[in-house]
């Protein structure tokens, strides 16, 4: 079977799947240089996977969508939340959103917006789009999580902020099936919640979510605060799950966000934090309960089903699956094995309704996900090519490794660009920042000259799976950067750059067969200083995308402190004068 899937809304999506195997995902995102590109329809994500792909609409079966279209079209969801108003009455926007989601979905709107797009773009009659279909939305989180798993048999836990009428989903995945054990409906959202808090400290939800996890390393066990926010999220009536009082987030008015009502401040006592306003301990003690808050009230849920059903394993998806802290938490307290799906947000529904349809279908399970370098790639003529033409000077070492180990040695920050992009919110070594983690100078520079992040965030390590044992505590595969560890001792002491205040680390394990050119760039590194590991950042500034082409490389290797740009098989080094291409022309 040969299916598209696509997701339309904050960090919209496409993805080809090709007999069960992920041949292409790209986040609309990278192609468009607009952040997050919300709620922008993912033509050039189709375009590009079917590319990638080198097929055309008419050789799809069919293209799928997460959303279980037909209870809106029927009338269910409307009844559904006609249902919840009565025991939890709206204010007028949440009303209004619930109306929207009513229309949006229904599968006529979302076929005729479909269909629309396909027309215009590729220039084809509606008669030659392919068959639309439609997967529940936390189904295909749940279908990613753990069909692409190396599990056989597994827990499967999705949360998000909602999806259809769920907030959290417990499964039990077994070969090509999931039996579902438990739900929690809206509006008993932990994602809701812990994007309530993230503005209320003054970051942006659905995409500042990590700067809190990060932040909460620094506070402290503050027991007022941990009473106050218990007063949202609360166990539930049967113990073992939960509810969240809507009155704080969703049902009130509305002075300061959309996504908390002023009982919230008013609970919690201090105003919530605005614009370049200093973060202070009590924001940090706060950060630390609700990251402790939301642990505590899914290992409550999970422990549960764990203990009921005895699976020692856990797949983990929907958005709140990003954080890492809660993931690896899970994994240290609960299971014996825990796999997390590296997209697990929505844009991974692209994915994730594409596998669920296709196994619905075939009855075949596809294999596991082995890595996530399903985008666009661009051989070294073509990057040479870029080069010329943006007048930089440049070189092609005879072994590529070595030459760029020197360079990080040396204290060098490096741009990297190599092979397919990477889906996913993390850089794994196709579009990523390297740096010396040896020394916390590194770190800092980085930050001064070229991300601009916060003091509070963590830098994340990339090293040899083999070396895993060395810098780890209780180590495992870990590709995706979607896990943390606890350092050990040599890495506190050799790698401080990467390890975070809270003695842990956000690890990208790095194999040969699936990354050879990263691969080899730790090795020779090792060779070099005895310590296989690198620091590894997202290749972009503050406020863009990762970059995608040789442009935006070359882009923002001009416009930041980077030393030195390594692509495909060539070395940019900076000179010492300002580099005679400006960033603007570079996008002509």
């Amino acid at each position: 079977m040969r299916l598209l899937g696509y997701f339309h809304g904050i960090d919209p999506a496409a993805a080809l799947i090709d007999d069960g195997h992920v041949v292409a995902y790209v986040e609309e995102e990278r192609l468009l240089r607009n952040k997050h590109a919300a709620n922008l329809f993912p033509i050039r994500s189709i375009d590009t996977c079917l590319a990638l792909g080198r097929v055309g609409l008419g050789d799809l079966d069919a293209i799928v969508y997460g959303w279980d279209a037909p209870r809106y079209g029927s009338g269910d969801m409307a009844r559904f939340y006609d249902q919840i108003n009565r025991s939890h009455p709206p204010d007028d926007a949440t009303r209004r959103w619930q109306q929207r989601n009513v229309g949006y979905f229904a599968p006529a709107a979302l076929q005729r917006t479909l269909v629309n797009q396909l027309v215009r773009h590729f220039g084809v009659e509606p008669s030659g789009v392919p068959a639309m279909a439609f997967h529940p939305h936390h189904r295909s989180h749940a279908a990613a999580a753990f069909f692409l798993s190396p599990y056989d048999e597994a827990l499967v836990l999705t949360v998000d902020g909602s999806g259809d009428s769920d907030c959290t989903t417990i499964w039990h995945g077994r070969g090509t099936t999931l039996e579902p054990l438990h739900r929690i409906e809206i509006p008993h959202s932990l994602g809701w919640f812990y994007a309530a808090i993230t503005e209320y400290l003054g970051f942006d939800a659905y995409d500042g979510e990590y700067k809190v996890m990060g932040l909460a390393a620094y506070g402290r066990d503050n027991p007022e605060l941990r009473g106050k926010l218990a007063q949202i999220v609360r166990p539930g009536p049967r113990g073992f799950d939960y509810e969240v009082d809507p009155a704080y987030l969703h049902h009130g008015s509305h002075t300061y966000s959309d996504r908390f009502t002023d009982r919230l401040p008013h609970l919690i006592g201090l105003p919530p934090r605005q614009g370049p306003r200093r973060l202070e301990p009590i924001h940090e003690d706060l950060a630390f309960e609700t990251q402790r808050l939301l642990e505590e009230t899914v290992i409550r849920l999970v422990g549960h089903f764990q203990r009921e059903t005895g699976l020692s394993a856990l797949c983990i998806g929907g958005g709140v699956g990003l954080n890492v802290k809660m993931n690896s938490r899970l994994r240290r307290g609960v299971f014996d094995r825990v796999w997390a799906f590296p997209i697990p947000s929505d844009s991974g529904l692209a994915i994730g309704a594409a596998i669920g349809h296709e196994v619905a279908a075939t009855g075949r399970r596809p294999p596991r996900l082995e890595h996530l370098y399903l985008g666009p790639a661009y051989g070294d003529d073509d990057v040479e090519q870029q080069l010329r033409q943006c007048g930089l000077a440049y070189r092609r070492p005879d072994d590529l490794a070595a030459a760029t180990a020197d360079l990080l040695a040396d204290g060098k920050v490096l741009g990297w660009f190599q092979g397919r992009m990477e889906g996913g919110p993390r850089a794994l070594g196709g579009r990523s920042i390297l740096a010396d983690p040896r020394t916390i100078a590194a770190r800092d520079r980085v930050n001064a000259a070229i991300k601009f992040r916060e003091y509070w965030r963590p830098f994340c390590p990339s090293l040899t799976i083999e070396s895993a044992a060395r810098y780890l505590v209780k180590p495992d595969d870990a590709p995706f950067m979607i896990l943390a560890f606890e350092a050990t001792e040599l890495a506190r002491a050799g790698v401080p750059a990467v390890v975070h205040v809270d003695g842990t680390v956000r690890v990208q394990t790095v194999d040969a067969a699936t990354a050879p050119r990263y691969h080899a760039v730790l090795e020779a590194f090792e060779r070099k200083t005895g310590v296989p590991v690198v620091l590894n950042t997202s290749f972009n500034v503050k406020g863009e995308a990762i970059v995608c082409t040789p442009r935006d490389a070359i882009r923002c290797f001009a416009a930041t402190g980077l030393d030195a740009l390594v692509i495909g098989a060539f070395i940019v080094d900076k000179p010492r004068a300002p580099l005679a291409v400006r960033p603007d022309d570079v996008l002509r």
